[in-house]
């Protein structure tokens, strides 16, 4: 039952009624239950429970997310150069010195890769590094940014254009609009929506 309508100065301050005690049953009931669900979707199939996309087809075979993630802390740099080691690096031409020069000034590799979004998705897309964007691989039918370009070995300079098939076969297209320097005018054709 509901206390009787308090007239005091004490009352008045107090806003709002209490929960009757009836109730603290049925939350304490809920939230047992929440935190099982949450507990059990954790321990039966915790990537899928807990993130947005599935691994990309490059680390979709690691077994568990603390291969990449510790607990509480996210994704550590450390838990990369555990597989991506520096003579991993040394022995890939194209992208080898890059990241080597990368790895020695202690940069994250969160700064140009990211994960979770499907198994095909390319783990560089929409990461500053990628300055093209997703569609670059579609129309240039590539797989990897050292199919089109060379990257210095200083880490600090812009990556060098390749003379390539792909490269060139791009470059015809469109009347020279896909020409280095010109890429910021993708949207004036490739925005556009029908009849607009």
């Amino acid at each position: 039952m509901w206390p009787a309508r308090c007239t005091s100065a004490a009352c008045n301050r107090m806003r709002f009624l209490p929960l009757p005690n009836s109730v603290f049953p049925a939350i304490t009931a809920a939230t047992l239950l929440l935190v099982g669900w949450l507990g059990w979707g954790s321990l039966q199939d915790p990537e899928t429970f807990w993130a947005p996309e599935d691994l990309s087809r490059y680390h979709a075979g690691l077994g568990s997310c603390t291969a990449c993630h510790d607990p509480f802390r996210g994704i550590r740099t450390e838990k990369c150069s555990g597989c991506h080691t520096e003579k991993r690096f040394a022995s890939t031409s194209g992208i080898g010195p890059f990241h080597l020069s990368l790895m020695r000034q202690k940069r994250s590799c969160l700064d140009c890769h990211t994960e979770h979004r499907g198994r095909l998705a390319m783990i560089t897309v929409g990461k500053q590094g990628n300055p093209h964007g997703e569609f670059i691989f579609a129309a240039t039918n590539t797989a990897s940014c050292i199919d089109c370009h060379a990257f210095p070995t200083d880490g600090g300079r812009k990556p060098l254009l390749l003379d390539t098939g792909d490269v060139q076969r791009l470059g015809a297209k469109g009347n020279g609009a896909h020409q280095p320097g010109r890429f910021a005018d993708c949207l004036g054709c490739h925005g556009k929506t029908e009849g607009g």
